[in-house]
């Protein structure tokens, strides 16, 4: 029972180490050679045509101000955003079954140190993905498409990743033994981890090259062109298992690494080939100090706040363990798991507010901004009810597709209806937070998550039961959301002070007339 649930645990824990990017305001779609134009109202969509050289058409502004996008122009994103997302999961789950199948109960275990030492390191470089978006966005302009300010500005966070992926390799190749050491790994688990992370540690440099590339093209607007990368790549992927693991070859665990191995290194150059026919293709070459500074305005805040929401999730764990019931640290492992994976749901929310709202926030655009947010809100409302819903069901009727154990299965059941609150507070609070990193408001985002963090740890020495454990999480993320749009209505902040700003001057404009 408790090697479902790890196998479980493993296969979604790696939903979150994934990419984070985003959408803007005007989506061309390839090969239809037309763009889809947004006028000032919410739904009012025309087609015109697109300029060969990528330049606006005047259509594409409306009074000098760059048109708004409708709730039909995000979901065009959000749709094949999310299915890029949800690859990684779906992928995790095909090599589980291929190591379990092949190999066995030991080659199943084996793959859950060797996961973590790899998904949860890269997880913590997630960082460098949100730089990305975050300055490739701003450089390419929601009006201006500035093809060349974009390139340079993907120049650093590129060159950055492609170093330290570089230096996570040799570590990998030098220190696995000693890793699985620290990690007290069972020694007859040990040969089948290390050929695993030996595979994956090898291209490290490829995996965190591609989160910048993707990132890239999704602040360009495009979510397509990656979408067909990540499934030619997912095919592959599928393909290399049966060869490297069922016939004509049987490597067990290093088989399912090396064709995981194998699909990264085609979707990263199938990634560099699209940003070349794009002319987005960065320079690799060594960043100059002001570059390095303004990465780092980004890189310095997202590590810690990743590193507060991952310490959140580690410190709950401590305390199902600390309850001493099986049971119910299973149930535990099952349920947050699902709550990672339906999270999932809710990062094209946030990454439409990551590539459409800077260049609204920088030209203090509150009418546009508060247009936009309106509309994510309004669908992050509609995501999380509705996604909330479908956990709850899943936890409440279908825990026997995880385990069969009856113990675990009727605890999963007692806390499905706060599931439903942990994933519908969670989507919310995401959606959100893309806004907040929109508009680089670290110093806030940083402060919440650190003082809700230090809230939930006191919290958690008084939990006695799952669902007290599970409430703690409801409490950080679920004042997240309505914190932050009251800080925007009192003007406060960058978003704050713009639709402030914006009011300010229609009042003033009505008492001149």
């Amino acid at each position: 029972m408790q090697l479902k649930i790890g196998i479980i645990s493993t296969m979604l824990l790696s939903c979150a180490k994934g990419f984070q990017s985003g959408p803007a305001c005007t989506a061309s779609f390839t090969g239809s050679r037309q763009r889809i134009q947004f006028r000032a109202s919410a739904d009012d969509i025309s087609t015109t045509g697109d300029k060969d050289d990528g330049t606006p058409n005047s259509a594409d502004i409306h009074g000098g101000v760059e048109v708004k996008a409708s709730k039909r122009e995000m979901m065009s994103f959000a749709i094949p955003a999310l299915g890029i997302f949800l690859t990684n999961p779906l992928l995790s789950n095909i090599d589980n079954a291929f190591v379990g199948r092949t190999v066995g109960a030991t080659g199943l275990a084996a793959l859950s140190p060797a996961t973590l030492c790899t998904d949860q390191v890269l997880y913590l470089f997630s960082f460098l993905g949100r730089a990305t978006t975050g300055l490739v966005s701003r450089a390419y302009g929601g009006d201006k498409r500035d093809v060349h300010a974009a390139r340079d500005a993907g120049s650093t966070p590129l060159t950055v990743s492609i170093i330290v992926g570089l230096v996570l390799s040799l570590l990998y190749a030098a220190f696995t033994p000693g890793l699985l050491s620290i990690l007290k790994v069972n020694p007859a688990l040990v040969s089948k981890a290390s050929s695993y992370i030996y595979w994956r540690g090898a291209i490290a440099w490829a995996a965190l090259a591609q989160i910048c590339c993707l990132q890239i093209i999704l602040a360009t607007r495009d979510a397509v062109t990656p979408l067909k990368i990540v499934a030619t790549a997912a095919i592959l992927n599928v393909a290399g298992d049966y060869l490297f693991c069922v016939n004509p070859l049987r490597w067990g665990c290093a088989g399912a690494a090396a064709a995981t191995s194998v699909a990264t290194l085609l979707s990263s150059s199938l990634m560099l080939r699209a940003l070349k026919v794009k002319n987005l293709l960065p320079k690799i070459r060594l960043p100059t100090k002001k570059e390095l500074v303004g990465l780092a305005e980004f890189m310095g805040p997202l590590m810690m706040i990743t590193i507060t929401r991952l310490l959140g999730f580690v410190y709950m764990q401590k305390a199902a363990m600390a309850l001493g019931d099986l049971d119910s640290l299973a149930a535990f492992q099952l349920c947050t798991n699902l709550v990672s994976f339906f999270l999932l749901f809710g990062e094209p929310l946030s990454q439409i507010s990551q590539t459409q709202l800077p260049s609204l926030v920088d030209n203090e655009d509150g009418e546009g901004i508060l247009a936009n947010l309106k509309s994510l809100i309004t669908l992050g409302l509609g995501a999380s009810l509705t996604v909330g819903a479908i956990a709850f069901t899943v936890v409440r009727f279908f825990t026997g597709i995880f385990t069969t154990d009856p113990g675990v299965q009727a605890v999963a059941s007692n806390v499905a209806p706060t599931v439903f609150l942990m994933v519908s507070n969670a989507i919310m609070a995401v959606t959100v937070d893309g806004a907040m990193l929109a508009s680089r408001d670290f110093g806030w985002i940083l402060l919440m998550g650190t003082s809700t963090f230090l809230a939930q740890l006191v919290a958690l020495t008084r939990a006695t039961s799952l669902n007290a454990i599970f409430a703690t999480f409801i409490f950080r993320l679920g004042i997240y959301a309505p914190a932050c749009i009251t800080r925007a209505l009192l003007g406060r902040g960058a978003i704050g002070r713009a639709i402030k700003k914006t009011f300010r001057e229609k009042r003033s404009r009505t008492k001149d007339t």
